[in-house]
C-alpha cells in the first residue's frame, strides 16, 4: 500500500491510487478511472477498494471518499441522497431546472448554472466532488465505479451535470455499479449493473432489468448464508459478473452465452492480461463446452493486430495464458481452425 495515501475528510479526492503492478506490461498509465464508496467505509477501506479497483483495472485510480460518520447518520445520509432529485416531483426535474435557470436572474440570482447545481448538492461534499470531476475535460472519458450509496451520489452528481451543461455533458459517460440502491439515473450513459442476487442493498433499487449483471452464491459463500455485499466481494467474483453480462441462465444451468461478444469484451481488456486470464480460468472450470469458442475467437482477434501490438507483447508476458487458451482450445474435439490456432500461439 506504499505511496497510497488514507483519505480523511468528506469529499477528498485523491487523484492516484495505484496497484503493486505499476510498472508491468499489463499496466496502462495514462487510463485513468474514478471511484466512489459506499455508506460506512472508513479512509483505510475507501484506500484499500481503490488500490483493489486499480489491481482490476490495470491503471490508475481517482479516488472520491465519501467519508463515514456512523452507520446510523450514512444511513439518513443515503435516504437524503435517494430523495434529493429522485423524489415524486411535479413534473420533470430537468423541466423544473431549466425553468428556475430562466427565472432566476429576475429574483437577483446572478450564479451561473454550474454554480447554482453545484449549491444544491452542497449537502454531502462526496457529491460536490464528483460533480467537479464530471466537468474536467481531461477526465470526460474516464469510466466511473460505485459501490452502495456512492450510486446514489454519482447518479445525483451526473443528474446535476446535465442541468448545468447540458445532456451532451453526459452522453455516453460509462458507470459501473455495483450493490447499487439508485432507482434513477439520467439518460445517456452507459451503465453496467452488477448484483448479487441476496444483496439487500441492491433490492433497494427497485430494478428488474435482466441486464444485470447477477451471481447468486459470492465465491467462498454458502446456499445457506448467501448475503453479501462488500465493494471487495464484488472484485473477488469480477470472472463471473464479467462473463455474466452474456450470459442467460440460473441455478448453475447455462442456457445460452453470446461467445462473440464475451470475446470482444475481452479482447477490450487490452493490455490488462491478469483479468483475462482470469476469466479464461473461470470458463475452463465452470463452463468448459464454451470456453473453447471463446478463446479461438479471442486469439483469432489478437492473431489480426500487428505483431508490435502492446496486446500482443501482453499476452506473451502472461505466466500462463498460452497455455491455458491451449488447454481451452485442445479439450475435446479440435477443429482446423482451433488447431491453427494453437499452433499460432505455440509459435510466440
Amino acid at each position: 500500500m506504499s505511496g497510497n495515501p488514507i483519505p480523511t475528510h468528506d469529499g477528498q479526492v485523491v487523484e492516484t491510487f495505484e496497484c503493486r503492478l505499476k510498472k508491468s506490461k499489463f499496466y496502462s498509465p495514462n487510463r485513468r478511472v474514478i471511484f466512489i464508496n459506499g455508506m460506512d467505509n472508513s479512509g483505510a477501506a475507501h484506500r484499500d477498494s481503490a488500490v483493489a479497483l486499480s489491481n482490476l483495472q490495470m491503471c490508475p485510480v481517482i479516488g472520491v471518499y465519501n467519508k463515514t460518520d456512523g452507520w446510523g447518520w450514512d444511513f439518513l445520509q443515503c435516504i437524503a441522497d435517494k430523495w434529493q432529485f429522485n423524489a415524486p416531483m411535479p413534473g420533470e426535474l430537468s423541466a423544473a431546472i431549466a425553468l428556475y435557470f430562466k427565472l432566476a436572474p429576475e429574483s437577483g440570482d446572478t450564479r451561473t448554472r454550474v454554480e447554482i447545481m453545484r449549491a444544491l448538492l452542497s449537502r454531502n461534499p462526496a457529491a460536490v466532488s464528483m460533480f467537479d470531476l464530471l466537468l474536467r475535460r481531461d477526465l470526460k472519458h474516464a469510466p466511473i465505479f460505485a459501490h452502495s450509496q456512492g450510486n446514489l451520489i454519482l447518479s445525483n452528481a451526473l443528474q446535476a451535470v446535465a442541468a448545468a451543461a447540458g445532456p451532451s455533458a453526459i452522453a455516453g459517460r460509462e458507470v459501473y455499479s455495483f450493490g447499487s440502491p439508485a432507482h434513477t439515473w439520467p439518460a445517456g450513459i452507459t451503465r453496467k449493473d452488477h448484483a448479487f442476487t441476496f444483496d439487500a442493498v441492491g433490492w433497494l433499487s427497485l430494478s428488474f432489468d435482466l441486464e444485470v449483471s447477477k451471481i447468486g452464491v459470492p465465491k467462498g459463500s454458502s446456499w445457506y448464508w448467501p448475503f453479501a455485499h462488500g465493494f471487495a466481494t464484488y472484485v473477488d467474483n469480477d470472472p463471473e459478473f464479467f462473463v455474466n453480462r452474456h450470459r442467460w441462465g440460473g441455478l448453475g444451468i447455462t442456457l445460452s452465452l453470446d461467445e462473440e461478444a464475451l470475446a470482444a469484451d475481452l479482447l477490450a481488456l487490452g493490455r490488462n492480461m491478469p483479468r483475462v486470464k482470469a476469466v479464461f480460468t473461470w470458463l475452463d472450470q465452470n463452463l468448459p463446452a464454451d470456453s473453447d469458442d471463446v478463446a479461438l475467437l479471442y486469439v483469432q482477434s489478437i492473431k489480426n493486430l500487428h505483431a508490435s501490438s502492446g496486446v500482443r507483447i501482453a499476452l506473451k508476458a502472461c505466466a500462463g495464458l498460452i497455455p491455458l487458451l491451449i488447454k481451452c482450445m485442445a479439450t475435446g474435439w479440435t477443429g482446423d481452425d482451433e488447431q491453427e490456432a494453437i499452433d499460432w500461439l505455440k509459435s510466440l
